[in-house]
């Protein structure tokens, strides 16, 4: 059997197109390990310099940049979670264009409490990411409470 060259090139575009999707599906993975870990510095690595969270929970609230994420990561709120929680991302729709590429998918906080574990949050999440010195980062985060128009219509824009 013979390949083209067209065929090997479609075929090479093929792969990276799936190593660009599991690169990125590891970073939302181990978004969960850092901020369940308490480590503000390894959960702002994953993210971009210039990146916006935004996080439509009690009330909703903002961050911007490392210095934002880590606050996040420190945040009175998160802290109290810790160690007693777990966050699980996914599943995720990830769409790759070029250098940038967008992940929609659930975001669900499972929390201990003594012997029993329960569904803290659930949300639903779009993360935009770029690849930046060969290394696929956060740059924009949203992540809305199910039960909502909003969550309805990120969902939407996740098809």
């Amino acid at each position: 059997m013979t390949i083209t060259t067209e065929q090997f090139e479609a075929l090479e575009r093929r792969v990276e197109r799936l190593e660009d999707e599991r690169a990125i599906h590891r970073t939302l993975v181990r978004y969960g390990f850092a901020v369940d870990s308490g480590d503000a510095e390894a959960t702002a690595d994953l993210y971009t310099h210039d990146c916006v969270i935004e996080l439509d929970f009690d009330g909703g609230r903002t961050f911007r940049g490392r210095q934002g994420v880590k606050a996040l990561v420190d945040d009175e709120t998160h802290q109290s979670l810790l160690p007693d929680c777990a966050h699980l991302i996914g599943p995720v729709a990830i769409e790759v264009e070029g250098d940038h590429a967008i992940a929609t998918g659930y975001a669900t906080v499972v929390r201990r409490t003594g012997d029993d574990f329960a569904i803290w949050r659930e949300g639903c999440g779009r993360w935009e990411l770029e690849r930046r010195d060969g290394e696929w980062r956060i740059s924009h985060r949203t992540s809305i409470a199910i039960g909502s128009a909003a969550a309805q219509a990120l969902w939407t824009a996740g098809l």
